[in-house]
């Protein structure tokens, strides 16, 4: 959904690294002309780090293309913690914003509070991978994340936006609520509705609801608005588990692209127990039960080492080469 219809052209992937420091707590960069093979920018060092702003940790990457052409790259803020142990006692209900005309300066960083709405055990809710689109419907920028409420439980919520200052609904509505906890959700479009995909987030706790959790879910809408409580998850598969829905895979932070060339989607999903492994899966038919999605054996794509919870936005071919070139 991020994608713009750049065509010739690559793809842009951000992600951030696999240990506890600001190096890898910071924008790094990849690309691909194929949508499989992927290449590190910048020798795998940060394209973008933090400074002056807390700890300077920031997490869960994600690139946009505005309606303008530029792009706006927000974050998970992890400014408050330097470590993920020190985090859970700090967690922030805000994200990390930057500009960037061209995906090599980056400008105004700052943050933006997402809900005034508490968490539990009197601390405030986490405001975890948030990604943005544009709701046509409202002519407004929508920020899905991944929250969670009084009782520990996560939904996806929905913050709007025009000028990713501002945000227009201080206290978020609920986007997706399976009735079970999830987190990381991801969008794209096909044939007139959106398409959410997301980890369920339980572990063995769903009932009857859910799987053993821990793997990668899907849920659509009627439209392409991204109107709250309009996603329905209408199978109970796991994307992430094939034709062996009893064994749990541990994947996260999903990421989905099309190959503009064919009918073909491919999944990615971050392996979260080893430390920045990603697996692939691809399917020709987003409406398909999600356990029928083909894996690919890890010979048909390559991923530079320790990415985590990455994402990726479409970009011309020029602005790949010159991307190439500062780097």
């Amino acid at each position: 959904m991020n994608a713009t219809g750049c065509s010739p052209g690559a793809w842009v992937m951000s992600y951030f690294g696999p240990q506890q420091d600001v190096r890898s707590d910071s924008l790094h960069l990849a690309y691909s002309t194929d949508g499989l093979h992927w290449s590190t920018l910048a020798d795998g060092q940060p394209a973008y780090r933090l400074t002056g702003m807390g700890t300077n940790h920031i997490r869960d990457p994600f690139l946009f293309r505005k309606n303008d052409g530029t792009y706006v790259y927000i974050a998970t803020d992890w400014t408050l913690a330097e470590n993920d142990a020190n985090y859970w006692n700090r967690p922030s209900s805000k994200i990390f914003v930057a500009d960037s005309t061209d995906l090599i300066t980056f400008t105004n960083p700052r943050l933006i509070t997402l809900t005034d709405l508490p968490g539990p055990s009197s601390t405030p809710m986490h405001a975890w991978a948030p990604e943005a689109y544009y709701d046509p419907d409202r002519k407004l920028y929508a920020i899905i994340w991944s929250g969670n409420d009084t009782t520990g439980a996560n939904r996806i919520y929905v913050s709007y936006t025009e000028d990713f200052v501002t945000i227009v609904n201080p206290t978020p509505d609920v986007l997706f609520d399976p009735g079970y906890s999830v987190i990381d959700a991801t969008i794209t479009q096909w044939n007139g509705r959106n398409y959410l995909f997301f980890k369920d987030e339980t572990d063995g706790s769903g009932s009857a609801l859910t799987g053993s959790g821990k793997d990668i879910q899907i849920a659509r809408s009627p439209t392409l608005a991204l109107d709250p409580g309009t996603f329905t998850r209408w199978s109970p598969d796991y994307i992430t588990r094939g034709s062996t829905q009893s064994r749990r895979r541990a994947t996260e932070g999903p990421f989905v692209i099309k190959d503009p060339r064919q009918n073909r989607w491919y999944l990615f999903a971050d392996y979260y127990l080893n430390g920045g492994v990603f697996g692939c899966w691809s399917t020709t038919d987003l409406d398909t039960d999600p356990g029928s999605w083909t894996e690919l054996p890890s010979s048909e794509y390559s991923f530079p080492s320790g990415v985590r919870h990455a994402n990726a936005v479409r970009v011309t071919q020029a602005e790949l080469d010159a991307l190439i070139a500062h780097y």
